[in-house]
C-alpha cells in the first residue's frame, strides 16, 4: 500500500512537471497563435487533463471551484456548439441568413453568421478552462502549487532576458523571423507589445514573490551552513530576473499594460513590504506610526518607479490621446452590434465578419479590426447574454476564493494577494486589449490561477503553513 502511494505521488510529480513544461512551451512560438503550435498545446493539455482526472479524481480542497469551472466549460462550449447548428425556423437565427436566402438562395439558418469559425473557437475557449482544471487536479498541496508558480516565474524571467537581448542586438527579428510590426517596442516571444506587457507584468509580480521568498529563506538560514551561499546565489539570480521582467515591461511601451501592472503593484507591493519578514502579525498589525510609514513609503516607491521608468509609455499617452486612438473610436459601433444581438450573440469568433457593417466611417479607412480590443465586449457580441453572466460568476467565485484565502492563510497569504493583484492586472488590461485571446498567455494565466486558487483554498493555520516553514529552518 505504501509503495502504491509513493508511485502515485511520483506519477503526480511527473505529470505536474509535464503540465508546467507544456504551459511554458505554449508561450514560445508567438503565443501559439498559429495552427500547429495551438493544436499541439490543445492535444497535450487535453491529454494531461484526462489522465489526471482518471488517476486522481476531483481535487479535495478546491472541489467547489473545480465543479463550477467544469460547469462553465460545459455551458459555454455547449452554447457555442448550439450557435453552429442549423435551425428548423428563423426565430433565433441571425438575420444575415434570411438576407443570404433572399439574395443567393442559401438554404441555411443558424445563430452564428460563420458556423465554421464558431466551431473552431470551441478549442480556443476550452484550452484555458482545461488548463485551469488540470492545474487544480495536480496542485493538491501547497508545495506543488508553489512549484508551479516558481517555474512559471522563472520562465517569465528567462523570456524577459531573451526579449531584452533580442531587442538590443536584433531589433528587427522576432524569435527567428523578420519583425514586421512594433519595431520600436519589445515584444519578447509575442507578436504584439500589449500581450507582452500583460505577460511581463504578471512575470514581474511573480518574480517579486520569488525574491521575497528566497530572501526570507536566506535570512532564516543559520550562518555558516553550506546551503546559505547557495541561497545567496539564488537570491541574486532571482533579483536579476526580476529586474529583467521590469525592464522588458517598460520597453514594451504599452500604455495600458504598464498602467495595469502598476495598479496590481499598488495592491500587492505595499502589503508585501509591511509583511516582508512573514511574522505572525498578519491578523493583528503592530500599532503605531511605523506600519503607516511603511505603507506610504511603498506607495511612493511604486509611483516613483512609474514616473522614473515609464517615460516612453507616458510620452506615447501624451502624443496620442484617447480620442485619437482607433480602439476607442470603434467602441460605439461594437455597442450597436451588441444591442442588435444581445440575447443570442452572433457566434463566437465572428467579430471580424460582423463588425465591418457597424464600423463608423469617421474612424477612417486604415486598420483592420479582427478583434474588438476589449475582451468583454467581444465576448458579449459573440456569446450574447451568456457571456456577462459567466464573467460575473467567474469574478464572484475568484473574489470568494481570495477572501477565504486571506482570512485563513497566514504564512502563505502573500500568494493570495499575488493572485488578487495579478487578476486585477489581467482584468484591467483585458478591457482595452486582447491578451486573454492569445492562447499562450491564456494558458499561462490559467495555470498561474490554478496554483494560487489551490493555495488560497489550502489548509489554513495548520499543517500546510508548518510545512511551508519547515524547509526554511533546516
Amino acid at each position: 500500500m505504501l509503495s502504491n502511494l509513493i508511485n502515485r505521488q511520483a506519477l503526480r510529480e511527473a505529470l505536474l512537471f509535464a503540465f508546467t513544461g507544456l504551459v511554458i512551451l505554449t508561450l514560445l512560438p508567438f503565443g501559439s497563435v498559429t495552427p500547429f503550435p495551438f493544436a499541439f498545446a490543445a492535444i497535450g493539455m487535453f491529454t494531461l487533463g484526462a489522465i489526471s482526472a482518471l488517476l486522481f479524481g476531483e481535487p479535495r480542497q478546491s472541489r467547489g471551484v473545480f465543479s463550477i469551472a467544469l460547469l462553465m466549460l460545459i455551458v459555454v462550449t455547449g452554447w457555442t456548439f448550439i450557435q453552429t447548428i442549423e435551425l428548423p425556423s428563423n426565430w433565433l437565427a441571425n438575420p444575415a441568413w434570411r438576407a443570404a436566402r433572399d439574395l443567393a438562395g442559401v438554404d441555411y439558418a443558424a445563430i452564428s453568421v460563420e458556423p465554421a469559425d464558431t466551431l473552431a473557437s470551441i478549442l480556443s475557449v476550452g484550452l484555458p478552462f482545461v488548463t485551469f482544471l488540470t492545474g487544480l487536479l495536480l496542485c493538491d498541496t501547497d508545495q506543488r502549487a508553489r512549484k508551479v508558480l516558481t517555474l512559471l516565474g522563472l520562465s517569465a524571467g528567462i523570456i524577459a532576458v531573451f526579449g531584452l537581448l533580442q531587442f538590443s542586438l536584433f531589433p528587427n527579428i522576432l524569435i527567428v523571423v523578420e519583425k514586421r510590426a512594433y519595431l520600436d517596442s519589445l515584444t519578447a516571444v509575442f507578436v504584439n507589445r500589449n500581450t507582452a506587457a500583460t505577460f511581463l507584468g504578471l512575470g514581474t509580480l511573480l518574480m517579486l514573490t520569488l525574491v521575497r521568498d528566497i530572501a526570507r529563506s536566506h535570512s532564516n538560514h543559520p550562518p555558516g551552513e553550506p546551503g546559505r551561499n547557495t541561497l545567496l546565489l539564488k537570491s541574486w539570480i532571482y533579483i536579476l530576473l526580476l529586474c529583467a521582467c521590469f525592464t522588458a515591461l517598460m520597453l514594451t511601451r504599452s500604455r495600458a499594460g504598464i498602467f495595469a501592472t502598476f495598479i496590481g503593484a499598488l495592491i500587492y507591493f505595499p502589503w508585501l513590504v509591511m509583511n516582508w519578514n512573514g511574522s505572525r502579525r498578519y491578523l493583528k498589525p503592530a500599532p503605531g506610526w511605523r506600519p503607516m510609514l511603511k505603507l506610504f513609503s511603498a506607495i511612493v516607491f511604486v509611483v516613483g518607479l512609474l514616473a522614473a521608468f515609464a517615460g516612453q509609455a507616458i510620452l506615447r499617452a501624451q502624443e496620442r490621446r484617447l480620442e485619437d486612438d482607433d480602439r476607442f473610436c470603434i467602441l460605439p459601433g461594437i455597442w450597436r452590434a451588441i444591442s442588435d444581438h444581445w440575447l443570442t450573440g452572433t457566434g463566437l469568433g465572428t467579430f471580424r465578419t460582423v463588425f465591418p457593417a457597424y464600423r463608423d466611417p469617421a474612424c477612417g479607412i486604415f486598420g483592420i479590426f479582427d478583434r474588438a480590443h476589449n475582451f468583454y465586449l467581444e465576448g458579449f457580441l459573440g456569446l450574447g447574454i451568456l457571456f456577462p453572466v459567466t464573467a460575473i460568476l467567474a469574478f464572484a467565485v475568484l473574489a470568494r476564493v481570495f477572501r477565504q484565502g486571506f482570512a485563513q492563510r497566514r504564512r502563505l497569504r502573500h500568494f493570495v494577494l499575488l493572485g488578487l493583484a495579478a487578476t486585477v492586472l489581467v482584468a484591467l488590461h483585458a478591457a482595452v486589449d486582447f491578451s486573454l485571446q492569445i492562447p499562450g498567455f491564456a494558458v499561462f494565466y490559467s495555470a498561474f490561477l490554478s496554483a494560487v486558487v489551490a493555495v488560497s483554498l489550502g489548509r489554513g493555520n495548520g499543517e500546510a503553513d508548518v510545512a511551508y516553514e519547515r524547509p526554511l529552518s533546516r
